[in-house]
């Protein structure tokens, strides 16, 4: 059984863009921010990130979900769809004009050959955006947005219960981890870089 799990964020950073940029675009740090990322390992060959996650199933048995991402950042123009969505959301003030960044994970293409052997270990895909624009008084302005994919075997005998109803229950619970960890990450930020607002705007949803 396929599940979604989708969290996303905003918040505002007292730093310019480009150390912003260069904070967010280290990979290991921003990683070892999320509390259910047990190891980051760096695989040169492929020029890819391998990530290990650790967290419960709905029946509070321990899971381990392998990911494979590649880290890209792009200049964002002035003309971004992208950056005019995020500039006229919230009525947030942005310096369009001088466009902004993206730092874009992506599922990897060519990953490693694995021999999995648990029963409660899986090979996910894993995507974010994170979009950080010039806010004013050379603040930064910054939109995460995460989303992580796994295939389950439903065990008995949850596989008795209707799949639409277990999907729903599933991404729920994997959706509010997945805000619990984009809270905590943003905290770990929060410390290292002043935040206007200590407030972060982040929640999960399902698919």
């Amino acid at each position: 059984m396929e599940v979604i799990g989708k969290s996303k964020a905003h918040i505002i950073l007292d730093s310019c863009l480009q150390d912003s940029s260069e904070y967010f675009s280290d990979h290991l740090r921003i990683l070892k921010c999320n509390p259910y990322c047990k190891n980051i390992e760096y695989l040169a060959e492929r020029d890819i990130y391998q990530w290990t996650f650790m967290a419960d199933d709905p029946r509070n048995n321990p899971i381990v979900a392998l990911f494979f991402v590649k880290q890209d950042l792009e200049f964002l123009p002035p003309e971004s769809e992208l950056l005019e969505q995020h500039a006229s959301a919230g009525n947030i003030p942005i310096d369009k004009s001088r466009g902004g960044n993206l730092i874009r994970w992506s599922a990897a293409d060519d990953i490693p050959d694995l021999n999995i052997t648990s029963e409660n270990t899986f090979i996910g895909t894993a995507g974010a955006e994170i979009c950080l624009l010039h806010h004013e008084d050379q603040k930064t302005s910054v939109h995460y947005e995460t989303s992580i994919t796994l295939d389950f075997k439903v065990p008995f005998p949850l596989n008795m219960m209707p799949e639409v109803v277990l999907k729903f229950l599933t991404e729920t619970v994997m959706s509010q981890i997945m805000k619990q960890a984009t809270e905590s990450m943003l905290c770990k930020v929060q410390s290292d870089i002043c935040c206007t607002d200590a407030a972060i705007a982040a929640e999960g949803e399902s698919r």
